[in-house]
């Protein structure tokens, strides 16, 4: 990797353009005074201690005391995890925070229904959605994909364990890509109720009531193909409204 990429890196984890290039020019002279240092990053010397300074609060190098004074660079295997580790706890808090607005704004805007055509691309968002899951999820599985099982599995049960209400309606067995999946024995060993229907070749899953995703895959009648599918992503209520009361009622209905 060159200094280009390293200053590039540098400045994406917060650092300016001359703190970026005073820290590498750093790192390769491992101690040094202020006017060595900006001769080596090419900062001008009117620039450098206020640079050097942020660099020391930032906790990248240490200033020794002296006259001149010596600029020392911390050991970056020991600097970068410390700058690393505060960088993810602050995107966490950030994160949880704009996921907090954003879920509290979700039943109240209508963003446009999503399709979504790559088969990985439907999984992960499928996985996002459920992983989001506070309260319930409504499932519905026509047909499941055979790579998908055990993935699926671990995530119903992780769901479980946080106190999620998760309701399944699935079909007893499909045919997928020419390989018969038994569902009710797949489904069996998992720690939430499920009833078996018939069902279309579609999955639905409803979380928390603010969010959907139907899943079409091409049936020829005796096997589902995964080759063609898509995916409908939506938060409009009104539709989330209309297939949860037809969930219900299917589910009540069934024994």
């Amino acid at each position: 990797m060159g200094n280009d990429e390293n200053l590039a890196i540098l400045k994406k984890m917060g650092l300016t353009d001359y703190e970026s290039k005073a820290y590498l020019a750093l790192i390769s002279l491992i101690s040094s005074k202020a006017d060595t240092i900006s001769k080596e990053a090419q900062v001008p010397r009117s620039k450098i201690y206020p640079v050097l300074e942020s660099l020391e609060q930032k906790n990248l190098i240490i200033i020794r005391q002296g006259r001149p004074l010596e600029y020392d660079v911390i050991d970056p295997s020991e600097s970068l995890k410390n700058y690393k580790e505060e960088f993810l706890n602050e995107l966490r808090i950030l994160e949880e925070n704009l996921i907090e607005i954003y879920e509290n704004k979700l039943p109240t805007v209508n963003t446009p229904i999503q399709s979504i055509e790559e088969i990985k691309k439907i999984v992960q968002k499928q996985k996002d959605i459920l992983n989001k899951s506070k309260k319930v999820v409504l499932i519905r599985l026509g047909f499941i994909l055979p790579s998908e099982i055990d993935s699926f599995k671990r995530i119903i049960i992780k769901l479980n364990q946080r106190g999620v209400q998760v309701k399944i309606l699935a079909v007893y067995e499909c045919v997928v890509d020419g390989v018969t999946i038994n569902l009710k024995n797949i489904l069996s060993e998992l720690p939430v109720e499920v009833k078996y229907v018939k069902l279309p070749s579609a999955q639905l899953i409803i979380r928390d009531y603010k969010e959907m995703m139907l899943v079409f895959a091409e049936n020829s009648g005796k096997s589902i193909h995964n080759a063609n599918m898509v995916g409908l992503y939506n938060t409009y209520s009104t539709i989330i409204s209309n297939y949860s009361s037809a969930f219900n009622k299917k589910w009540t209905a069934s024994k």
